[in-house]
Parts: structure tokens; C-alpha cells; sequence
């Protein structure tokens, strides 16, 4: 299974190219993730398809490639129209030209699969017979470790993906990171062979990079936090070791239980989770009945675990909605606590903001038990309507999910004669979907509809929240916010409570919607009250918005106090506009008089990021404005000026007097061959190329207006 190839044994030279080229694709097809996780770090992998902004490494989903199929390799960029195979991909990340500098992609693509110094001068090392790929969270390869097998035994040889050397990361990741975050119950074993072997049963499995053999203050053990760990050592001396310091570690980091198994002792030497595998024993009958040796834990926080510097506080939003724990939405019916709840997770699932407040684009999924599937997508409507969004973007399809469960048995906690909480196949499979989806953020609407006890008991309250919602927070690492009406007093007494004292004590953050207490207010506006938060310097804030057009949207005095701060803002956008605009025509200019010269997507690509010329995407956008007003046209193959020829749709970029250089001390005029028309965007013939004609733009003090 190795990726080594001899290229000296190729074809007769005039073919080595093409040969080497198909090679090489074929050695990076069946490599396919790394490579990509390699080349454009911040893409997202999604069933059988790769998303990035483009071949800059941007986040977005316009450029796609295939990962799977006859068309594994293709990808095509939506915004710019480019695409190829994985060949063409490779140069273009790396700024290069399959057409004029072949033998240094072929020879960058060769040094990252590995066709380098540190194989070819290892001269035990021959091809691997196994290789394990390490992923984060997103699904990212990271490290890949080889195996080598040889006279004097096994080697293993990491490389790492992201920096494209044989090299052991400072901090190594645990093996099978995505199958660790979708379930509670794990087995640490010792090296990659022996978790396969167990995923393969379909048991989640892990292991620390380099087995026994690694040190444990080196590997990053946070994904077993709060998880069931059992662990599974081989049967030896040294494997006795690995369990000890592993255990050490994790009881530090706070698993949430930890034992290791007491291997038989009729088991041979070395014998570990693959030979069990291998002998045909079933697995879980075996570690149900095997003695485990519990680790001593105390009950006491281990304190040596804490620094000088205490870790930050976290929000979904700031002093209002904090994550780990259960916030409460209280409101009468007909207030809108069901809109506002799911304008909140619609903010937050597209990262924009939520009553003038900032949120971090994160997964939400909200249960509701009084609204139907229509009510919500009529609801939806009207809230893409207020944040301008499209329900075809893929962001909000990927980060947002609703559950209607309108006339059902929506009961997550009963009790029984003994105020003893019981939690119901609803509440598991609901708990299911949730760990399958992964948000951030819940929302449960309404407590009237999910909570079966009786709402003036304590017991039953402090139960519910804490062993009911509160398992939510704790499967998710984020937080619910739970919907519920007040009662009568709570509404006359304006506290919007309602039932035990322990809904209000047992929450962390309470919010109170209602209708503003002023004799003139209209039957659209709305107050949001904070009347409690445990972890925010004040209580009793309050947000006032109005009920428009089936979504909540802010009072009228922030909206023109808004205004008045966009107006400004927006005057020091066109400032800076017009700045980036002149900054564009010159850098053609005085490129071209170096001798260099741009297709509108190289130039774009070339000078991201740099002279304050922003985005990629920004300078296209900007270079299109600019020939829609004639300021720039282009020019095609021109053999007098020593230009090559391009496949570009419009040629090279060209402005007004620009001159090219052709040799040391020789300088041409450039004249231009086509402009883009103002009216329909296309591209026409140049009719009289020494007269330079600008459409609808005039200068003031010398700036394009």
C-alpha cells in the first residue's frame, strides 16, 4: 500500500511528462482528503464533495471538488468559472502554470507524496504496509502515520499534512476525533491497528499517537473530556505504563467515568484489542465481563490542573445567553417568545446579529411543540426577509434545525409516586437527533409541553432542568434556552414567573418578553427584560423592538440613531472605494512598464490582501466596476508586444497611456483590442483604439467618480 514510485524505470523521455503527470494524479486521487486538507486548510468536506471559497483558501462553498467516482479530482470555482482536475488545482493554490512551469508542480506534488530526500536517503525504508490518517473535529487530515515493516521490526514514520514534512506534531492529536465527539462511551487503546480493529466492530475507539511509546503531557486529550473511558492496554509491560499515565491524564482533565481493563491472565504477551478481534471473541460480551480495575478518583477538583489565568467565559450572547447551562424565555402567549426564539437561532446559525447584539455563526436547533411545519416556514419567511438572506444558502440549510412536534406526546420528563424523574423514549430520541445534528445552541419550546410533573414542586422543577435540559448542555457543550409562559401574578406583578421559586433559582439567566408599560404604546412594540443573570454585572437590562412585517426588528429611535452611523460609515466606504479603485489603475500602469501584465483572475489572485486592495472577490468586483466605466479595457495575444497568448474570456487588463515593457531600455504603448459594455456587460471590438473613451465616469480632484 505504499505511495513510493520509481520514476527511473518510466517511459523513454519524450513520455516521462505525460507519465510522471498521470502518476502523480493517480497517487494524489488515492490521497484525495490530505491532499486537499493540505492545500486548502479552511474547506469542509460533506459527503462525497470538498467546499472552499476558492483556490486562495477562503472560506465559502464556490469552489467544489468531486471526491469520489470517475470525476474524483474535478472541481470547478462557481464565482470565477475556472476548474480542471486535481493537477490543475495543485498550481493554482501554488500560483503556478501547468503550461509553463510543468517540472515545478510536478516536482512540489512529488516532494509532498513523500518522492524526497528523507525516503529516497532511508534506505531500510521501502514502501509502508500500512498508514493511519489523524483528523480533527471538521473531518481535516492532519497526520498520516506510516508503518514500516522490516528485520528489525516495525517503524512508524509520521507526516504531517499541514506542513508537508515527516514530522511529529508539538501537540498530537488523538486518533478517530470524529468518531470520539459523536459518542459518550470510548476505548483508549494502544496504536492505530488495534482502534480499526474495534471501529470495525463498530466500537468507538481511540489511541495516542506513537501508542505506548508516547508521552502523555504531549497529546491533546480534551476530546475525552466528559466521556465514559475505558481503557484497554496491551498485555506487556509497557502497555501497563501507557494505561497508568493515560489514566493520570485524563482523571486531571475530567472524565466523566474511567476504568481499565484487567486483561485474563491465560492471554499470551503483547496480546491486545486486535487479537481479540482476530480470535473472533465478541468484543462488548468481553469487556462487559472482563474484571475492570476502576482508577481512584477523588471527588475533590484537582487544582493543580489550574493556572494563574482563568479560562474566559463563553456566551451564544454576551451577558444574555450563557453557554452551559439553561436560560429562560418567559412570555404570555401571543408576546412572540416562539419568533423571537427563532430569529435568535437564524441570527446565530448565519453569524449575523440579534437585537443589535453580535453572535458567533454556530448550529441551533430548536423543538417546537405549538407550531407546525408551515407556521415555522411562514415564520422563516419573514425573518429571511429582515436579515436578507436567501433559503437556498447552504449556511442556513447546514446550521439550522426544526423540529415540529405539534399535537404529540412531547413529554421529556415524568415522575412517578415518589417525585423520582424518569426520562421517556422522547427525551432519548430527541437526544439522539440532537448528537446527530451537533449544535451549539437549543431551544425548547414551550416547558408547558415537555415537562410532566407538576410545576409548583420543587423536586420536579430542579429535576427537569438539571437532569433533563441539563443533559442537553452538557451532550452539546452549549446551551438551551427554554420557552415558558407566566403565570397569572407573574404577569400582573410584571416578575414573569410563573410556578416554583426553583424555575427562577434553578436557571442561570431568565428573560421576561411583554408589552412595554407606557399608556402610549402601540400593540406592535415589545420589551425583552433580563431579569436575571448570574454571570453578568447587571440584572434588569432591557431591549425595546416592535412586531413589522412578521419579524422583530428594533425601535425606531436605535434604527435612526443606526442610521445616522451608517451614513457615516457609508461615506467612508466610498472614500475608501474610490482609493482602491485609482490604487487598481495604477498598479496596472506601472506593472506593465515592469514588463508585467494580468488576466482580470490573476490580477485578482496576485495582489489579495496586499496594498489595502482587500479580498480576491473585492478587486474582481471592483475590476468589473472600473470596465463597465471604461477605465480599464483589455487587449488580447499581441505578438509586437511579446505577450503570450491567453485562454482568459477578456485578454489582459490594459489602461490609458500604459506602456509595456518588451526589453531593458524599450518601452511600447499598449492600445486596446476590446471593452466591456456598460449596457450588457459583453465584450465589443475596440473600434478606434487611439481615442480612449470613459462611460457615465467623471474625476473630481483627480478621483474616479
Amino acid at each position: 500500500m505504499g505511495i513510493y514510485c520509481d520514476f527511473n524505470t518510466a517511459a523513454p523521455r519524450k513520455n516521462a511528462p505525460l507519465v510522471e503527470k498521470e502518476q502523480l494524479k493517480a497517487q494524489l486521487l488515492l490521497n484525495i482528503r490530505s491532499c486537499l486538507s493540505y492545500l486548502l486548510p479552511r474547506g469542509t468536506f460533506r459527503g462525497d464533495k470538498f467546499y472552499v471559497g476558492n483556490v486562495q483558501g477562503d472560506k465559502g462553498k464556490s469552489l467544489v471538488v468531486e471526491l469520489s467516482g470517475s470525476e474524483a479530482g474535478l472541481w470547478h470555482d462557481f464565482a470565477t468559472g475556472e476548474g480542471g482536475d486535481i493537477i490543475d488545482l495543485w498550481a493554482e493554490v501554488h500560483r503556478k502554470s501547468t503550461r509553463t512551469e510543468f517540472t515545478e508542480v510536478m516536482d512540489s506534488i512529488a516532494e509532498w507524496l513523500g518522492h524526497f530526500k528523507k525516503i529516497k536517503t532511508d534506505k531500510t525504508a521501502g514502501n509502508p504496509t500500512a498508514y493511519w490518517d489523524y483528523y480533527d473535529e471538521k473531518g481535516q487530515a492532519l497526520v498520516r502515520v506510516y508503518r514500516y515493516d522490516d528485520d528489525s521490526g516495525k517503524r512508524y514514520l509520521p507526516f504531517d499534512i499541514k506542513k508537508s514534512t515527516f514530522s511529529v506534531p508539538e501537540i498530537r492529536p488523538l486518533y478517530n476525533i470524529p468518531g470520539i465527539l459523536k459518542s459518550d462511551k470510548i476505548l483508549l487503546v494502544e496504536g492505530e491497528k488495534c482502534a480499526n480493529a474495534l471501529i470495525e466492530q463498530g466500537i468507538t475507539a481511540t489511541t495516542a499517537m506513537s501508542g505506548a511509546n508516547a508521552d502523555p503531557n504531549k497529546t491533546d486529550w480534551t476530546p475525552l473530556k466528559g466521556k465514559h473511558v475505558i481503557i484497554w492496554p496491551d498485555n506487556d509491560e509497557p502497555g501497563k505504563k501507557y494505561a497508568e499515565k493515560s489514566a493520570m491524564k485524563l482523571t486531571c482533565l475530567g472524565v466523566e467515568e474511567l476504568c481499565i481493563l484487567e486483561i485474563p491472565k491465560d492471554k499470551p504477551k503483547g496480546w491486545d484489542a486486535a487479537d481479540c478481534v482476530k480470535e473472533g471473541v465478541n468484543v462488548e460480551e468481553f469487556i462487559l465481563s472482563t474484571k475492570k480495575a476502576p482508577s481512584k478518583k477523588s471527588l475533590r477538583i484537582d487544582t493543580r490542573a489550574w493556572a494563574n489565568i482563568a479560562p474566559e467565559r463563553e456566551w451564544i450572547v454576551k451577558d444574555w445567553l450563557p453557554i452551559g447551562s439553561v436560560t429562560a424565555l418567559y412570555g404570555d402567549g401571543g408576546m412572540g417568545k416562539s419568533l423571537l426564539a427563532q430569529q435568535l437561532m437564524t441570527a446565530a446559525s448565519t453569524g449575523k446579529s440579534w437585537l443589535g447584539m453580535e453572535i458567533e455563526q454556530m448550529k441551533t436547533y430548536g423543538v417546537f411543540c405549538e407550531d407546525d411545519t408551515e407556521e415555522l416556514w411562514r415564520r422563516q419567511c419573514a425573518i429571511n426577509r429582515l436579515y436578507q438572506l436567501d433559503m437556498e444558502s447552504c449556511d442556513f440549510h447546514d446550521n439550522i434545525g426544526f423540529l415540529s412536534r405539534v399535537w404529540k406526546d412531547n413529554l421529556l420528563m415524568i415522575f412517578d409516586n415518589k417525585d423520582i424523574g424518569k426520562l421517556t423514549h422522547c427525551f432519548e430520541e430527541l437526544l439522539e437527533d440532537i448528537k446527530l445534528f451537533q449544535p451549539k445552541l437549543v431551544v425548547l419550546d414551550t416547558a408547558a409541553d415537555l415537562f410532566g410533573g407538576n410545576e409548583n414542586n420543587r423536586s420536579h422543577v430542579r429535576q427537569f432542568i438539571q437532569s433533563c435540559c441539563g443533559k442537553i448542555v452538557k451532550v452539546i457543550k452549549g446551551a438551551v434556552l427554554l420557552c415558558a409562559h407566566p403565570s397569572d401574578s407573574g404577569i400582573i406583578r410584571k416578575t414573569g414567573t410563573g410556578g416554583s421559586t426553583a424555575w427562577n433559582n434553578t436557571v442561570r439567566s431568565r428573560w421576561y418578553l411583554s408589552k412595554p408599560d407606557k399608556a402610549d404604546a402601540s400593540g406592535n412594540e415589545r420589551v425583552l427584560c433580563r431579569k436575571k443573570s448570574n454571570y453578568s454585572a447587571s440584572n434588569e437590562e432591557k431591549i425595546s423592538f416592535y412586531w413589522h412585517n412578521g419579524a422583530l426588528v428594533q425601535s425606531d429611535d436605535t434604527l435612526n440613531s443606526e442610521r445616522i452611523v451608517r451614513s457615516s460609515y457609508n461615506t467612508k466606504l466610498d472614500l475608501e472605494r474610490l482609493r482602491r479603485c485609482d490604487i487598481i489603475l495604477e498598479l496596472i500602469a506601472n506593472e506593465a512598464y515592469k514588463g508585467e501584465t494580468y488576466t482580470a483572475a490573476h490580477f485578482a489572485r496576485y495582489f489579495e490582501g496586499k496594498l489595502g486592495l482587500g479580498s480576491e472577490r473585492s478587486i474582481r468586483e471592483r475590476n468589473s466596476h472600473l470596465a463597465a466605466l471604461g477605465h480599464i479595457k483589455f487587449f488580447k495575444e499581441a505578438l509586437g508586444y511579446k505577450v503570450s497568448s491567453t485562454k482568459s474570456k477578456y485578454g489582459y487588463l490594459c489602461v490609458k497611456d500604459m506602456e509595456l515593457k518588451i526589453s531593458e531600455n524599450q518601452h511600447v504603448l499598449i492600445k486596446p483590442d476590446y471593452y466591456l459594455s456598460p449596457n450588457n456587460g459583453v465584450t465589443l471590438p475596440v473600434e478606434n483604439p487611439d481615442v480612449w473613451v470613459i462611460h457615465n465616469s467623471t474625476k473630481q480632484d483627480g478621483k474616479i467618480v
